[in-house]
């Protein structure tokens, strides 16, 4: 009874409140072909003073794998971006679809972005766009809550969490009443609750609009801290973005974002890190623009997404480490992470696609909080637990004369100086090993010891003639890995 007096009542304000229409519907019409093929096109439209919402129906010809996103730019600059999962999308000053960012509507002129992932050759596809204005007076609303980063736990510790999940804000869906439907960010919130992770990353594509969601919803998870983030999805690969509050530059080869230079900037200034996403994975049409293709400075890259759920289940984690270990051979130092992919967070045991939590990524932090979370992916002392282990930890050391540093740290050895590497795990099952991979190092002692929650000793020595080495550790059991 409840719902029908729900449905009653917004029937009644609907009709007392009628949007009155700016000025008749705009309408944009054209095609696209091969030679759009993973270009952008902004469109152009008016808005006049006094609007105060804009409604957008786009339809497009989807033969033969054709694929447009959108995308809007205000006056200002980017108001959001749903990609190909919206075909009707409404901009309020109180309320807007989820991908855009709700707010006052700017006279002057905004654009349409039509992104295009896909045409093939041969291929022409006509799309049309129906823009409706509406000037209806707005009631005044509440403020929202203002996101504002907080601290759940202050003690040094391991933290485990998730570093890339999509809701409504993006591609997420689930069943709603019985239908497929944008997922509300909530179940991804109480999914990472229910999983027992420390924390959780928001990634939706290409828009930073589920920052609300966060503020509004972080006092109810007072154990599990709620992390802003963006997937920056181009056609030259896709790569989070961690801890950024604001929208970021994502059409890379246009002149928004003519290289990664300008991200890998805007990243910083909000101290926030990037991570690149599947590397490993093929781009086609089955995943576009999935593989990373971008030419790319990796001294700027923090963190490579080496294990990814939904290629673990298909392809096993094989192409991400490999795509890191190549890395590591040229000297860059990138901290491996892990994160599901989830785009159903109400699937709890994986029955369609990987459940938020798998994999897991324990990150060793000064706190609870997004900036210690932060700061402990750019240290390195980091593991991936494919193995659903919640009480795993793995902590790794080394030795050599004045020389202690820790997973993640650079050590320096002179020619023939020995180091000794300590290892110590957790919460592992009896039986489990390590294996101890290495490039320009010589490795003095057991290669695969037998861990048994004891700690484990090696040596090494660099290769005569190197003048770059690195090491790590993968312990391995039942499907897991740690590096």
């Amino acid at each position: 009874m409840r719902n029908i007096l729900i449905a009653a009542a917004l029937a009644l304000t609907a009709c007392a409140t009628t949007p009155a229409p700016a000025s008749p519907p705009i309408t944009l019409t054209g095609e696209i072909t091969r030679a759009d093929h993973q270009t952008y096109r902004e469109l152009p439209f008016t808005v006049p003073a006094g609007a105060t919402r804009i409604s957008i129906d786009f339809t497009y010809d989807k033969d033969n794998r054709t694929v447009i996103d959108l995308g809007l730019r205000d006056p200002q600059g980017q108001r959001g971006w749903s990609g190909g999962n919206k075909a009707h999308i409404e901009v309020g000053a109180s309320d807007a679809t989820p991908s855009y960012r709700p707010g006052a509507i700017q006279p002057g002129e905004w654009k349409l972005i039509l992104g295009v992932p896909n045409i093939r050759d041969g291929q022409t596809s006509r799309y049309a766009a129906t823009i409706t204005l509406s000037t209806t007076p707005v009631p005044a609303t509440a403020k929202p809550v203002a996101y504002a980063p907080t601290t759940l736990a202050a003690a040094p510790g391991w933290r485990r969490g998730d570093f890339h999940a999509h809701t409504a804000h993006s591609d997420g869906s689930c069943a709603i009443a019985g239908a497929r439907a944008p997922c509300p960010s909530i179940h991804t919130f109480e999914a990472a609750r229910d999983a027992g992770l420390d924390f959780i990353a928001i990634t939706d594509h290409n828009t930073i609009t589920q920052l609300a969601d966060i503020a509004a919803q972080q006092r109810n998870f007072p154990n599990t801290l709620l992390i802003p983030g963006t997937e920056i999805t181009s056609f030259f690969g896709h790569a989070n973005v961690i801890g950024n509050t604001s929208f970021l530059d994502f059409q890379l080869g246009s002149p928004h974002l003519p290289t990664l230079a300008k991200l890998f900037d805007e990243a910083s200034a909000q101290d926030a890190f990037v991570s690149i996403n599947h590397p490993g994975l093929p781009s086609g049409e089955i995943c576009m623009g999935c593989g990373w293709t971008a030419d790319t400075d990796w001294s700027r890259v923090t963190a490579i997404e080496i294990a990814n759920g939904s290629s673990v289940r298909t392809t096993g984690p094989a192409a991400g480490i490999r795509f890191w270990n190549n890395l590591l051979k040229q000297g860059y130092r990138l901290t491996a992470i892990g994160g599901s992919d989830n785009h159903d967070a109400t699937d709890r045991t994986g029955a369609r696609q990987p459940p938020i939590g798998f994999p897991v990524t324990a990150v060793y932090s000064s706190s609870l909080s997004p900036k210690a979370i932060i700061d402990g992916v750019r240290s390195g002392r980091v593991f991936i637990d494919l193995a659903n282990l919640p009480g795993a930890t793995f902590d790794i050391s080394a030795n050599a004369g004045q020389q202690t540093v820790r997973m993640g740290d650079r050590m320096t050895l002179g020619p023939n100086e020995a180091a000794t590497i300590n290892t110590l795990a957790s919460g592992l099952p009896a039986g489990a090993t390590l294996t101890l991979v290495a490039h320009n190092l010589a490795i003095n002692g057991a290669v695969t010891p037998q861990l048994d929650n004891a700690p484990t000793q090696v040596s090494i020595t660099l290769t005569t003639g190197a003048t770059s080495a690195y090491i790590r550790p993968k312990s391995e059991t039942v499907r897991t890995r740690s590096c």
